[in-house]
């Protein structure tokens, strides 16, 4: 038996064995008769199943198999034909045979667009390769519908890691206008979303009210707007477990309130306290029903607490004598062990069962020592799967050139600090970190093992400086100036713009398939891939 594979087509074909004989004797030849007309005999096949569905989270694949078998017999060879329409799954190899059955490998297709989709798997059996001739009744589908769940836009850059990295491949060509909505004089925050569902704050210094508005990520219809009263600070929202949270604040106080904002309805939910004064948080970074974030009168405080019970688990002063502050908007990374703060004198991880600092670890970079009631650290820990926690050298705002540096557990200083400074917000794939260079429309790749520069992607002229966060998915990377936004392809040797934006602003990717821009005027929503 021997496999063959001619174009999208894996087949097998099965040997056939001539079997010829002579004879002897003097008798006189016969006039041969007529030779028959040639039939191509029927194989019914039978499949082991017409259909499945499958439900695929992001980042995995699911392998499984498909058996088809015939009945019948063919003194030509039995080759089994099979093609696959539509990306959402694909031959992992030529189909097998024991006896009258073939065995068809599959899988859902690594990095698929999230949503639900179908593809078609046809199976038919041939007399070649080539498949002039099929066998009659051989020919059989069979769908394979996936529903692959894209992880929710949960916090400040996606996830507790703050990666930024969506593990999905797009195609340039699906890039299309969706929606806006208009918020001024209000600008909105940036923005959090689960499947179905985007949520963003609007409203602006000293208004009678701040609001959390929810929309259809697809549509941009209106579902729901929660008051939050009057709040002259204000962090972006989180999501997680069917809850959001903000940090929103009027006045200073010992018991700032943090609404907890039911996703389906709009309703609340409860409330949890922490104290601060005068500052806008950073957006909370949920992991499940638990909630960290980082606050203070004072700045420096690590909180921990559960959106299902509204009970505070522990908080944390991590305030160190002449180390440096940190008091308002950081968002705290997180990983299954720890917390990781960054008070701009030191890096801490703490506990997340009980918020005990286990790691202090130096800062000799940082240059802003002594209490500041604008302690401004905008941004978040880095978390890369190497075992390096990657931030910025020093207090900042996100339009602030500043090296960044790494930390690692195992060691009492910094690993490694850039040469260059950057701004926005790194993203992180893999080990490597995609990072705007200060003043300009180039992006550095950079080790996080090391802090090497492996390559830069250079955008050219004319695109302005660029200056958001970035977001970096399996075929692209996202990145914005104040008044554009363009894509990259990562998987062209060059690393071209092909695709433009006229709107610029804080990015995010939605479980489905939305690109959003918070601008200064309202939210602006991109379709990555047709809606499942």
């Amino acid at each position: 038996m021997s496999a063959k594979r001619t174009g999208s087509v894996l087949a097998v074909v099965l040997p056939v064995t001539l079997v010829s004989g002579c004879g002897g004797g003097g008798s006189p030849t016969p006039t041969p008769a007529p030779a028959p007309v040639a039939t191509t005999p029927a194989l019914p096949v039978t499949l082991s199943a017409s259909s499945t569905s499958l439900v695929v989270e992001e980042g995995t694949s699911q392998s499984f198999t498909l058996t088809a078998s015939y009945t019948g017999t063919s003194t030509s060879p039995i080759v089994a034909d099979v093609k696959v329409a539509g990306n959402r799954v694909e031959l992992t190899a030529a189909p097998s045979v024991s006896g009258s059955t073939f065995s068809v490998p599959l899988r859902t297709t690594p990095l698929i667009a999230g949503g639900k989709a179908s593809s078609t798997v046809t199976f038919r059996l041939c007399t070649s390769a080539e498949c002039s001739t099929v066998y009659p009744g051989s020919t059989q589908t069979f769908t394979a519908s996936v529903d692959m769940r894209l992880k929710d836009w949960a916090t400040f850059q996606r996830d507790p890691a703050h990666t930024g990295y969506v593990a999905v491949r797009y195609d340039t060509a699906d890039f299309a206008n969706a929606w806006s909505l208009v918020t001024t004089p209000d600008r909105p925050t940036e923005v959090a979303a689960r499947r179905g569902g985007l949520f963003f704050n609007v409203g602006s210094y000293g208004a009678a009210t701040t609001r959390t508005r929810a929309v259809n990520p697809v549509t941009g219809a209106e579902l729901w707007s929660y008051d939050l009263g009057r709040n002259s600070y204000f962090s972006g929202p989180s999501y997680s477990n069917g809850r959001i949270v903000s940090m929103a604040m009027d006045m200073s106080s010992g018991t700032v309130p943090m609404q907890i904002i039911d996703a389906e309805s709009g309703r609340a939910g409860g409330t949890l306290t922490y104290a601060s004064q005068f500052s806008p948080g950073g957006v909370p970074t949920p992991v499940g029903d638990e909630l960290y974030f980082q606050a203070g009168y004072f700045g420096n405080v690590v909180y921990a607490a559960n959106t299902a019970t509204g009970a505070r688990d522990w908080f944390r002063d991590t305030t160190q004598p002449s180390q440096g502050y940190v008091h308002e908007g950081q968002s705290v990374a997180v990983d299954q062990s720890s917390v990781y703060y960054f008070g701009g004198g030191n890096l801490f991880a703490l506990s997340r069962a009980t918020g005990a600092i286990t790691h202090t670890i130096r800062n000799p970079y940082f240059s802003k020592f002594g209490m500041s009631y604008h302690g401004v650290y905008r941004g978040a820990p880095i978390i890369a799967p190497n075992g390096r926690i990657v931030t910025f050298t020093d207090n900042r705002q996100a339009s602030q050139a500043m090296p960044l540096m790494a930390f690692s557990l195992s060691s009492t200083i910094p690993v490694w600090r850039s040469s260059a400074s950057y701004v926005g917000h790194p993203a992180l794939r893999d080990t490597t970190l995609y990072a705007i260079q200060a003043g300009s429309a180039r992006i550095d790749r950079l080790s996080s093992e090391d802090g090497s520069v492996i390559g830069t992607i250079d955008l050219g002229q004319g695109r302005g400086d660029l200056d958001s966060n970035i977001i970096v998915t399996g075929s692209h990377l996202f990145v914005a100036s104040a008044t554009a936004t363009y894509a990259i392809d990562l998987r062209q040797a060059d690393f071209p713009v092909v695709w433009t934006a006229p709107k610029g602003g804080a990015l995010a990717i939605t479980p489905d398939n939305m690109l959003v821009i918070s601008a200064t005027d309202g939210i602006y929503a991109y379709r990555l891939a047709p809606h499942g």
